[in-house]
């Protein structure tokens, strides 16, 4: 069973990588290293990581995640981003955590590309101009600024937001995934 305690830590990390891919669409390599450090911290103070699983596990985590994604990264389907958060995310949760999160995340992806492709058709005006009226408030304007050329669907933040749901879950708060 996780330490409890550690929870929160872990959710943190969900939500600054679910709030920096979907703000800026990058995932910092600051908060992987981080993430790995406190996990590796973990391991030789208290012999397991955040969530209760092993060295072993951790280490297939972060490769299964890496050899997952990494072909994905080389047909151009995929980030670096993604695939490095994906990998960094087997590391903390373990491997088998890693395919309830792809699904979820690809779900919800999914959803996101079906929106975003009805409003590009307009299918929806309504939400096109709700879009356009966005688009004009100065706080989005430095945002797209500071965002750059970089387009796409936040999957990064989609993982961290299914990450997030396995740690619940996993850690026995909440009935469903264990």
């Amino acid at each position: 069973m996780p330490d409890l305690s550690l929870l929160p830590l872990f959710l943190l990390f969900c939500a600054a990588i679910f709030s920096y891919d979907c703000l800026f669409r990058r995932v910092p390599n600051k908060f992987l290293l981080i993430a790995i450090a406190v996990q590796l911290g973990f391991f030789l103070w208290l012999g397991k990581g955040l969530n209760g699983i092993g060295w072993l596990n951790a280490l297939s985590g972060f490769a299964v995640g890496l050899a997952f994604f990494l072909p994905l990264y080389a047909l151009r389907a995929m980030a670096a981003g993604d695939v490095k958060f994906f990998a960094v995310l087997g590391f903390l949760l373990g491997p088998g955590a890693l395919l309830p999160a792809f699904l979820i995340a690809s779900l919800i992806a999914g959803a996101h590309a079906a929106v975003m492709y009805a409003s590009r058709l307009g299918m929806v005006p309504r939400m096109q101009l709700i879009a356009m009226r966005v688009m004009r408030w100065p706080l989005c304007q430095r945002l797209l600024e500071k965002r750059g050329k970089r387009v796409g669907i936040p999957y990064a933040a989609y993982l961290a937001l299914a990450g997030a749901w396995i740690g619940v879950h996993g850690a026995g708060i909440a009935l469903g995934f264990t």
